[in-house]
């Protein structure tokens, strides 16, 4: 019961006061172009490595197709 009170004390300061929870203060600045290059960023920050398994998988699957046309040689002994 006492953790239940905790909590929801929390809760309730943490909704009535949000500007004490944010990431840091200046995320939310007010002016628009720093907010959109903090938007800029963030997206990029969060695509790029996205991008970087794509081309990693890319380059893969483009090495063993051509890895695939090679002609077997039967007298090779297995590995």
């Amino acid at each position: 019961m006492r953790a239940f009170v905790f909590f929801g004390a929390a809760a309730v300061l943490l909704a009535v006061f949000p500007e004490s929870v944010a990431a840091c203060p200046v995320c939310f600045d007010s002016s628009d172009e720093n907010r959109m290059a903090f938007i800029a960023t963030t997206a990029f920050l969060s695509l790029m490595p996205l991008g970087m398994v794509a081309g990693a998988g890319l380059w893969i699957r483009k090495k063993v197709k051509a890895r695939g046309d090679e002609p077997v040689d039967p007298n090779r002994p297995e590995p």
